[in-house]
């Protein structure tokens, strides 16, 4: 595979990587990893995200070819990057099949294998560690820029080594991405300690609505459109409520329902190992991992958390 793609960069002149909505640091951090790396073969790449770069990852260093907008014409390959589906790219999905065929790069065991050639590894801690090994593989060399999206993805998407996806060669790379400048106390600060104080607030009002099922094995909380109004916060000052109620002792499912349309609501859901969430994930058109997973669902708030929790596979 690592040499089909070495024929598709040497064989092209322009490329576009993507990744999913609502990016969180593995997919920043491999799309502009990825970017870079191409950006050194003196191609002509774009990097696109649907959305705004989440606050906790301005820091990274972005490749020149940032847009916020699918660019006109045709690429010679399109690298669709921590993409369990095609669908997680947002409505550009529809766009992107007509315009250059689809490297797929993923470590979600529910990938769909979507692409004209798929890179899928979920024995890896993240989308990060393949985008190393395929930069490595083509004989890119990694610089600091690189290194520390690199470095941002593997600590954020093991949950900062906590997570049971953290392994050896997890330590390995980013050990080297230390080599190459990465502070790590610079990129936990950056990452873990530098909210704004809206997503205290939210965070507060979400604890309120915390409920707990099955013995206290499951607890589910939720954030409405009108919690976000009442905090003047916006969707990513949410991110990693449904970790921070994972610490709960005894518990072994934490689920966070995100209001994102009238009776619509995003998933997400965290496991301490014991649980798939994955498998829940699918029933509801979603998917991710054993221990991280999630989906969108639709119906009164109410009518969510009753199918999501009969849905636990406790």
């Amino acid at each position: 595979m690592f040499q089909k793609i070495k024929e598709i960069l040497n064989n092209g002149k322009r490329f576009l990587v993507v990744t999913h909505i609502d990016p969180d640091g593995d997919a920043v951090g491999s799309a502009f990893a990825l970017g870079f790396g191409i950006e050194k073969l003196a191609k002509d790449v774009s990097v696109y995200l649907r959305d705004r770069v989440p606050y906790r990852y301005e820091f990274l260093p972005q490749p020149k070819g940032l847009v916020h907008e699918i660019p006109d014409g045709s690429f010679d390959a399109i690298f669709a990057v921590d993409c369990g589906d095609i669908f997680r790219v947002g409505d550009a999905h529809r766009k992107l099949r007509e315009k250059g065929p689809i490297v797929n790069i993923d470590h979600h065991d529910t990938n769909e294998a979507f692409g004209y050639v798929n890179i899928l590894d979920e024995r890896a801690s993240s989308t990060a560690e393949l985008i190393y090994l395929i930069l490595k593989g083509l004989g890119i060399p990694i610089d600091s820029d690189m290194a520390i999206n690199i470095y941002t993805g593997i600590f954020t998407d093991t949950g900062s080594f906590r997570y049971d996806n953290t392994n050896s060669k997890a330590f390995v790379i980013c050990e080297e991405m230390t080599h190459k400048g990465v502070v790590p106390s610079h990129v936990a600060s950056k990452v873990h300690e530098s909210h704004p104080k809206e997503r205290f607030i939210l965070l507060c009002n979400v604890l309120s609505t915390l409920q707990t099922f099955h013995g206290n094995k499951v607890a589910v909380v939720h954030v409405t459109a009108d919690m976000f109004k009442e905090a003047n916060a916006s969707r990513e000052h949410s991110e990693g409520f449904v970790e921070f109620i994972k610490e709960m002792k005894d518990l072994e499912v934490a689920a966070l329902l995100r209001q994102i349309g009238e009776n619509r609501y995003k998933i997400s859901m965290r496991s301490k190992g014991k649980v798939d969430v994955a498998s829940v994930a699918v029933r509801f058109g979603g998917g991710g991992h054993k221990n991280a997973a999630g989906c969108v669902m639709e119906g009164t708030l109410e009518e969510i958390r009753t199918r999501l929790v009969e849905a636990m596979p406790l």
